[in-house]
């Protein structure tokens, strides 16, 4: 698999190629890297270019603790395999010709050996503390989504399509941002869609008590904008994220506890400086937070 990884502005760009083989012998860690090859002759430049790989048989490298290395990190014996697989790919031919910038190119890849479990990956981008808040099941099933979600992508016809700069490409929709992934990530983790819950979350039911059809409108429209707000806020997404794993573990610990109680050992155990995560849109909070893992139960 192809990947294209790049920061907001596009001045920085990484080129990743991914092998989901259950082991690469030299050949085929050549044949993987002509995909990246091709990009490092083309016009557009990357930070780095990376193969992401299962782990290789240790015999293959000069220092077998590292799991991320430089080409150099690899014995000769098998460099030969490589280069030869890899001339081969890009010349279209045996005729073991050197191409152009060969030697440039292996020295700027960087391998990185996959040896770590899915669940790892998904709990480096969340923003739980206590990664045993949430099981290793629902971890998997969000890298999976991720994942698919992600392939899916690649099914539209781009062939012939040129572009004058890189940020051209999300014209081709075929790309997933990091705010996205944070929003999947968060909904799975606490159980429910909570920037888009269709109606009342039944636990906040006693918190509308009174109101009219317009003020209850209005009340879950703004507790859905300041929950919105302060996921996105880069100053209040740690304390949306802090305060959803407390929600979680005191839920887990008690499912019967009550939304006022939950609020109130919230109150007293963190003081909540992000503006937007008023009361009442905290209190809504904990309410999806309960619907979703009651569900989920």
């Amino acid at each position: 698999m192809m990947l294209l990884g790049a920061n907001d502005d596009f001045s920085k760009l990484w080129d990743v190629q991914s092998k989901n083989h259950s082991s690469l012998p030299p050949s085929k860690i050549g044949e993987s890297l002509s995909t990246l090859y091709d990009n490092y002759v083309s016009s557009v430049s990357f930070v780095d270019y990376i193969l992401f790989i299962p782990k290789l048989n240790r015999d293959y490298l000069i220092d077998n603790s590292l799991n991320i290395y430089k080409y150099g990190n690899i014995n000769n014996k098998q460099k030969q395999g490589i280069e030869k697989k890899l001339k081969e790919k890009i010349n279209g031919n045996k005729s073991g010709k050197t191409p152009p910038l060969f030697v440039d190119f292996l020295s700027q890849v960087t391998f990185v050996e996959d040896n770590k479990k899915i669940s790892t990956y998904i709990k480096r981008i969340s923003k739980f503390k206590n990664t045993k808040t949430v099981s290793e099941e629902i971890y998997d099933r969000i890298f999976n989504e991720i994942r698919d979600a992600q392939s899916s992508l690649k099914n539209s016809y781009i062939e012939n399509e040129e572009i004058s700069h890189p940020s051209e490409v999300l014209g081709f929709n075929r790309h997933i941002t990091k705010a996205v992934i944070n929003t999947l990530l968060i909904n799975r983790l606490v159980g429910i869609d909570i920037f888009s819950f269709p109606g009342v979350p039944i636990p906040f039911v006693s918190f509308i008590a009174g109101k009219d059809e317009e003020g209850i409108k209005d009340l879950l429209q703004e507790c859905n904008e300041n929950l919105s707000r302060a996921f996105f806020d880069k100053n209040g997404c740690k304390e949306f994220w802090k305060l959803s794993e407390m929600i979680i573990g005191i839920i887990k610990n008690n499912a019967e506890t009550s939304v006022s109680v939950i609020y109130g050992q919230l109150e007293s155990t963190m003081q909540i400086k992000t503006t937007y995560l008023t009361p009442e849109t905290l209190q809504y909070m904990i309410s999806l937070i309960k619907t979703g893992l009651d569900n989920a139960g």
